[in-house]
């Protein structure tokens, strides 16, 4: 019993020994702190290692299992959607503006408690229309085959999903 305390007491001086020196070593900079650390996480490994055994039972660390379930809470999703949805609809809203036609309203639809963004639909309104100098077209039809052709470069919505409001 004696020198099994022994030798974990010596293993213990031994790796605080090295940590040391390597830090010694080891000029200051970000490498230094990951090197600290994982001889922290190594010093922490070799005191709990024989606790089980003084314990009376036997450890095996490759009975160790991490989940790979993970819950996700809604809140964060719901909340990330709606920051994913806005930057969209601004996105379109400016490039709609860059080919020359303001007062031009993107609303996104989507599925806003999933993990993956999934756009519902695409609602443009063109109840306030300007059309500017730069613009291409100045008929309705070509100015919304136009926005849905800006609607898509972004988000690869069918076209059945965008929905145009006069």
């Amino acid at each position: 019993m004696f020198s099994s305390v022994s030798s974990w007491v010596l293993s213990i001086a031994g790796i605080i020994a090295i940590s040391v020196i390597v830090e010694l070593i080891l000029p200051e900079g970000s490498l230094n702190k990951y090197i600290r650390s994982i001889f922290s996480f190594i010093i922490v490994l070799v005191i709990i290692a024989p606790l089980p055994s003084l314990v009376g039972k036997n450890f095996d660390f490759s009975q160790i299992s991490v989940e790979e379930n993970y819950t996700l809470q809604e809140d964060y999703l719901f909340q990330l959607n709606v920051y994913k949805t806005e930057a969209l609809q601004n996105e379109i809203v400016d490039d709609v503006k860059n080919a020359g036609y303001e007062n031009v309203q993107v609303s996104i639809s989507c599925e806003n408690y999933s993990t993956t963004f999934v756009i519902k639909a695409v609602y443009v309104e063109l109840k306030n229309l300007v059309i500017l100098d730069k613009a291409e077209h100045t008929n309705i039809i070509d100015i919304e085959e136009e926005i849905l052709l800006i609607i898509q470069a972004h988000t690869n919505v069918d076209k059945g999903k965008v929905y145009f409001e006069r």
